[in-house]
């Protein structure tokens, strides 16, 4: 068992999708969906240029892993595709990716343009075909906690992504777990910040 660690520069409740009692990583860190395995944890802490800096937003254990394709068929996360007719948690969905006649199709999203696919954020998405489920999981957002300095070396600060073992894994979920009770503990950090729906165009070359 395994942590991996990293920073999240954006936080609107798409990547990871924390809602309907279901975490979900299903776009970025593609290094990371493409190596956790069942029973990892995935953390994510808050960027530098954020009021949450090197603060956790949120703590995850792997508990399903699926390609795109299954998790659109998937009655269960209906929930999750996209919706605009509704509040933010629907239209911040990342259920957006499946195949139809082989092709690639990007829903409506966050990660797409208003008037159509975004190549950029779909390549870099679908470059590894996972989805990481979690239903044990925290997610703090704009409540992101602090870990005591004993977890200094689990905090991920840069681009790229930590891995650490098993003991440390272990301490620090049992340590966030005597504090706070599982599931959603805040809302996205960046939704009060905007107060709109965002499109994201892609990463900067």
């Amino acid at each position: 068992m395994y942590l991996y660690s990293y920073v999240i520069t954006r936080d609107y409740g798409f990547a990871p999708n924390p809602f309907w009692n279901i975490c979900s990583l299903a776009t970025c860190k593609p290094q990371i969906r493409e190596r956790a395995l069942k029973g990892d944890w995935v953390a994510g802490f808050g960027g530098a240029n954020t009021a949450i800096v090197h603060k956790m937003v949120f703590l995850m254990q792997v508990d399903e892993i699926c390609t795109f394709d299954e998790y659109w068929v998937d009655p269960r996360y209906f929930v999750k595709r996209p919706r605009f007719d509704g509040n933010y948690q629907q239209c911040y969905g990342d259920n957006i990716y499946h195949h139809i006649d082989g092709e690639w199709m990007q829903e409506n999203s966050h990660h797409s343009y208003a008037d159509g696919i975004n190549k950029n954020n779909l390549i870099h998405d679908t470059r590894i075909d996972r989805v990481l489920i979690s239903f044990h999981y925290w997610y703090f957002g704009e409540n992101a906690i602090e870990l005591p300095k004993e977890f200094k070396e689990v905090i991920a600060t840069g681009r790229g992504y930590k891995k650490l073992q098993n003991n440390i894994c272990a301490d620090v979920t049992n340590w966030v777990g005597n504090y706070y009770e599982m599931g959603q503990n805040g809302l996205p950090y960046k939704w009060k910040k905007f107060g709109q729906f965002v499109r994201f165009e892609g990463e900067k070359k």
